[in-house]
């Protein structure tokens, strides 16, 4: 006890002996009453005792083996039911923030970025499927369950105490092995290229919606591809033509295609025209108002005139210089302006008297996508626009949607981007479509450069799997069982996706190995009649190219985890310390300054 309270002496003197230094410093520094200076927790009788601080949880080598598969067996019983067109649903429960939100879902997608996933390896392999979500708009659900089942099947390897660089070693063989053996697997018929984007967009949709859905999401898809063309959807900025905006009241159903860009922005004035046809629209990027020097936030400016006459001379120089300033847009007949920033007050009237329409205030990303619909060029400086730079549309007009005003530009020259008008009842579905339909997007994109296709129904994997199984005899070293672990890890797929439809997983394997071992490369699961079956017949197809991103992304998460063998994971600090850290650095010199610019 004695001891004990000579160390909280010492620390009481400690802490006085900080404000101290900090009052002489800054009193801005000073803790407030709910608060706390955080001090590193490493010092014993005020002397370093330890490297890190107490609250740091830390597993070496076999227990952070042990726990990183752990997490990653928990991921992948998170995925696996929502495998396949026939997966379940997710309700997700968010209970953080004034309202608490609870919604259900069959895209992993929107589960992972509901929830906080707290565990790094659980982190890494949802980032993997992440990854490749993000490149290809497909694989996300099948990426975690490929890594989650390579390292399932490496788990007798590492009880009977084989190192992990050897089974990093034949993992690496084993993924090159693939990497050769799946672009052979493409099917050789040539399939026309709108055919194939029109398979990846529903298989990237398929158990995401409901049927009614999937055919109405899939057509306003298909309906978009057609007008923007393959040519464009094959570009730089292919997953940048189609965008989706969104607005509440009536059903899916109401849903449209708009031939050219819709705007969420207010037309500013009531005396403007509500609807332009044969448009002439000019892009100003910046502002249109009089040149403002940002105030410093602890200095007023007034301005005194001594007489009446001073004052209207004033307004009419401000007058003269914005005049001047538009001059050039009036001279090259524009009769549509949109600026990416403000416009002064004044011009709205100024706009309005001459029948021009003006719309403001738009995000970067929307203002070049405006820019490429019209065949308009982004102009900095009013004075340079001429008759080349504007762009054209048939019809721009403000339009009643629901609850919402909205402004459709269409008919554009030469469009290059299109817009989807998503309806619905909840704001919440709305954002969960939007999210699958801009993954069909991207699979679209991914088709349209890479149109070769694979077997579907878990038959690439299948065949994959026997191929693997073969080549392992090939190693005449313990490389061979990792081998054959990973053919495991293949076989485990068309088995999950089996298990969704109520099928017995070791049942299927066994058939689905007796017929490729007949040369039925196509066999596979087919889940609307729950039976094996030949692909070739259904006619269900992969994308070939998403695979590879599912199987690339796949190994890479496997074996980053394998080459774990400690984890530092440092707690939150204490409640009071976290307060005054936050403070501080809002009450920063730097943050005052970035308020005040």
């Amino acid at each position: 006890m004695k001891r004990r309270a000579q160390n909280l002496d010492c620390e009481a003197s400690a802490n006085s002996s900080d404000v101290n230094a900090l009052r002489k410093l800054d009193s801005r520094l000073l803790p407030l009453k709910h608060e706390r200076v955080p001090r590193p927790d490493i010092y014993l009788d005020g002397k370093p005792a330890l490297v890190l601080d107490r609250r740091t949880i830390r597993r070496t080598k076999a227990d952070a083996l042990t726990e990183n598969l752990a997490a990653v067996e928990f991921m992948r019983d998170l995925a696996k039911t929502i495998f396949g067109p026939r997966r379940l649903i997710k309700l997700v429960s968010n209970e953080e923030g004034k309202y608490p939100l609870t919604f259900i879902t069959s895209d992993l997608q929107s589960v992972l970025k509901r929830i906080k996933i707290k565990h790094p390896a659980a982190q890494l392999i949802a980032g993997a499927g992440i990854t490749t979500h993000r490149e290809k708009g497909d694989g996300c659900v099948s990426t975690i369950l490929l890594a989650a089942g390579i390292l399932e099947a490496c788990k007798p390897l590492l009880k009977k105490k084989t190192h992990a660089n050897l089974i990093i070693d034949g993992l690496s063989l084993a993924y090159q092995r693939v990497s050769d053996l799946a672009p052979k697997l493409a099917i050789a018929d040539n399939y026309d290229v709108q055919r194939v984007i029109e398979i990846g967009i529903r298989n990237s949709l398929e158990g995401k919606l409901l049927s009614y859905d999937l055919d109405l999401v899939s057509k306003l898809l298909w309906d978009a591809v057609k007008i923007v063309g393959i040519r464009n959807l094959m570009g730089p900025d292919g997953t940048d033509i189609v965008d989706v905006k969104k607005t509440t009241g009536g059903s899916l159903a109401d849903s449209q295609v708009v031939d050219g860009i819709v705007l969420t922005q207010e037309i500013p004035s009531e005396e403007m025209p509500r609807r332009v046809e044969d448009a002439r629209v000019a892009l100003i990027q910046g502002e249109l108002k009089l040149p403002n020097r940002k105030i410093h936030r602890y200095q007023d400016y007034s301005f005194e005139f001594d007489r009446p006459e001073r004052l209207s001379g004033f307004d009419r120089s401000n007058r003269s210089f914005l005049q001047s300033l538009v001059a050039k847009i009036l001279e090259v007949n524009a009769n549509v302006v949109l600026v990416q920033e403000g416009v002064d007050d004044f011009l709205f009237d100024y706009f309005a008297k001459r029948g021009i329409l003006v719309i403001r205030r738009f995000p970067q990303v929307e203002f070049e996508r405006v820019s490429r619909s019209l065949g308009a060029k982004m102009i900095p400086d009013p004075s340079l626009l001429t008759p080349e730079d504007l762009g054209q549309a048939k019809l721009i007009e403000e339009r009643k949607v629901g609850k919402d005003t909205l402004v459709l530009i269409t008919g554009c020259k030469a469009p290059k981007t299109v817009d989807i008008l998503l309806r619905g009842a909840t704001k919440k579905m709305l954002d969960d479509v939007e999210r699958v339909m801009k993954g069909a997007i991207k699979a679209a994109v991914t088709l349209a450069k890479d149109p070769r296709l694979v077997w579907g129904g878990g038959a690439f994997e299948q065949e994959l799997a026997m191929k693997l199984y073969d080549y392992s005899e090939e190693i005449p070293d313990r490389r061979q069982l990792v081998i054959r672990a990973v053919a495991q890890a293949f076989e485990s797929l068309p088995a999950m996706l089996a298990e969704t439809v109520g099928l017995d997983a070791v049942d299927i394997t066994a058939e689905l190995r007796h017929k490729h071992s007949l040369g039925k490369v196509s066999a596979g699961v087919d889940v609307n009649n729950s039976s094996i079956a030949l692909m070739s017949s259904l006619g269900l197809l992969d994308s070939l190219d998403v695979k590879l991103q599912v199987i690339k992304s796949a190994f890479e998460a496997a074996i980053t985890i394998l080459r774990v063998d400690d984890v530092l994971i440092a707690r939150d600090l204490p409640e009071p310390e976290r307060a005054y850290l936050q403070r501080i650095k809002g009450t920063s010199p730097e943050k005052l300054k970035e308020k005040d610019a």
